[in-house]
């Protein structure tokens, strides 16, 4: 399965939108992330979700995340299903979704970097935000 960006840019819209520090599913799901339903979660979602542990982009509220159970999600033979545990964002995973809200690098990243590693998509989502603040600081310089 491939990294959908546009699948991050709603999942952490969720927390950037939310007035709490810490979402639950539920609220993931009521601003409209695709989860899945009941106890039927989509593999989308949960490959995401992975990715987000691998990278450490999400926590739950003991600032602990090592797998999808410490993330609430639980599992048995035949489907994987949510506990609602409060989710949220790490520094790292705030400054990925900031990169991913600003339109100019997300344009970027989809066109030119969509089938790249995800240490690629973060650190050059990275460099490029950067690149656009640098030339915005320096037109306000300019003023």
């Amino acid at each position: 399965m491939k990294i959908d960006l546009e699948f991050y840019k709603s999942l952490f819209s969720a927390f950037l939108d939310s007035e709490s520090a810490h979402i639950t599913y539920e609220d993931l799901i009521e601003s409209g992330v695709e989860v899945g339903v009941e106890d039927n979660l989509t593999e989308k979602f949960i490959f995401h979700m992975q990715l987000c542990i691998d990278n450490d982009l999400i926590t739950n509220e003991k600032q602990e995340c090592y797998n999808l159970e410490s993330l609430g999600i639980g599992s048995n033979k035949n489907n994987r299903y949510i506990i609602d545990v409060p989710m949220r964002l790490s520094q790292k995973g705030h400054d990925f979704a900031v990169t991913l809200n600003n339109k100019e690098v997300f344009e970027k990243l989809k066109s030119e970097f969509k089938d790249m590693p995800f240490k690629s998509i973060f650190d050059g989502g990275q460099k490029l935000l950067n690149h656009f603040l640098k030339k915005k600081m320096d037109t306000l310089l300019e003023e």
